[in-house]
């Protein structure tokens, strides 16, 4: 691959110090070109640059977070540790707890140290918050502000179909989680506690992933939360501090992808295209919320002609049926062209996860969905690096371990209850 990431176009690459200068930038291309197998990474860096505006951003460290557990006790960590600023974005901002220790509780403390602290939550999926919950808060001096609010208020717009399905902290600016889990009772407990009623499961024990990076990435993301804030016009501290810029923490590359009604284009979109497309071993894709226009399933199917091994983990139950239906409706073709697939029964899934070639893997909020491609604000972190593509594996063959493969035979054999529901509410996946 030498010097650049396609025949033409050189790698766009950016460290602590901003973007880096043309030696270091082509021996990082030329170390990157050594570790891809037959030329995988390559392959994906191509199509990362051909269609994602965003650069690269080296010398960070990422680490997988699986459930709500796991996940709350580094963002506890995180926020317990910060002496500056602590910036949450989320689309459901409710009581969380660590063990005994409720969310609320921290961050009163964390105001009452002189932390700097900022929520932005989304209108539609807080609703059933309580509003005691963000008055306690605003009583400790942490600034609360709605996204889109339900009822106008004076300054602020209100688009109903326009949500912050992103789920950000960034503590300090230096360290920065983001993926599928919310700040709500629902990550109560891991996804592998016993249950036997869907309803239950549905309530608590999600199955879900995020990520903590750590590096000149969370820079990027720290800009993004900046950005919604001011752009919702929410209530500014008077003197908000500044903080340290985030320093090389390791050797991952990463690519920040976020979307927005406000963007040019969708880069959560295009990057899942990109990476489907070009993949030329293997895509395990988990996904929460499943229903795929026409270019994305057309790209599944091409590449298991092209004989990349393609596997989907996708939910056997939802807390919404209208769009577990219309994913299913996709079953059918997708299953006869050679595409693997597989449901999570145990808990409600929620996670949205890729991993492809064993060298790109993604972890984010955007679902596979057209409200997340062209009504949500999201985000996604790529991340470049074969020993992290390793964990994805080990993640996703353990979900796979207990999850109940669909055989095209019995596909074809299922009700006529389900063929009705299934059309139904393919008619309507645009509006999902």
């Amino acid at each position: 691959m030498g010097a650049q990431a396609t025949g033409e176009t050189p790698l766009a690459i950016i460290g602590p110090r901003g973007r880096v200068n043309r030696v270091v930038r082509d021996r990082i291309t030329q170390q990157l070109a050594a570790l891809g197998a037959d030329n995988l990474l390559g392959r994906q860096l191509a199509a990362m640059q051909a269609v994602s505006s965003g650069p690269i951003i080296a010398g960070n460290d990422v680490r997988l977070l699986i459930d709500g557990p796991e996940a709350y006790a580094a963002m506890f960590d995180a926020i317990t540790a910060a002496k500056v600023r602590i910036d949450v974005e989320m689309f459901i901002f409710d009581e969380a707890h660590r063990g005994s220790q409720p969310l609320s509780d921290l961050l009163v403390r964390k105001a009452g140290e002189g932390v700097a602290i900022r929520v932005l939550y989304d209108a539609l999926g807080s609703r059933d918050s309580p509003d005691a919950l963000f008055q306690k808060l605003r009583d400790a001096g942490v600034r609360t502000c709605a996204f889109n609010p339900l009822i106008p208020v004076a300054g602020r717009k209100t688009v109903l179909t326009q949500r912050d399905h992103r789920k950000i902290v960034v503590a300090d600016g230096t360290v920065a989680f983001a993926g599928g889990i919310n700040f709500s009772g629902a990550y109560s407990s891991g996804s592998r506690s016993q249950r036997y009623r869907v309803t239950d499961a549905i309530r608590q024990g999600w199955r879900d992933t995020q990520v903590r990076v750590e590096g000149p990435a969370t820079n990027e993301v720290q800009r993004l939360f900046n950005e919604s804030w001011e752009k919702q016009n929410c209530p500014q501290l008077a003197a908000l501090p500044e903080v340290t810029a985030a320093r090389v923490a390791g050797s991952m590359l990463l690519r920040i992808n976020a979307s927005s009604v406000d963007s040019r284009r969708n880069e959560t979109y295009v990057a899942a295209l990109s990476a489907v497309s070009f993949a030329t071993k293997s895509i395990d894709l988990t996904m929460a919320y499943f229903a795929p226009d026409v270019q994305l399933e057309d790209a599944l199917r091409d590449a298991t002609q092209r004989g990349v091994r393609v596997r989907l983990l996708l939910p056997g139950f939802s807390d919404f049926g209208g769009i577990l239906y219309a994913g299913r409706a996709h079953y059918a073709v997708l299953l006869a062209s050679g595409v693997e697939i597989f449901e999570e029964r145990r808990a409600l899934l929620h996670a949205k996860t890729m991993s492809v070639d064993g060298v790109w893997s993604t972890v984010g909020s955007a679902n596979w969905d057209w409200i997340s491609f062209a009504s949500n604000d999201e985000l996604n972190v790529v991340i470049i690096d074969a020993g992290f593509a390793t964990q994805m594996q080990r993640m996703f063959e353990s979900d796979l371990a207990g999850a109940t493969p669909i055989l095209l035979r019995d596909w074809r054999r299922r009700s006529l209850k389900q063929r009705i529901l299934e059309r139904f509410w393919r008619t309507w996946q645009r509006f999902l």
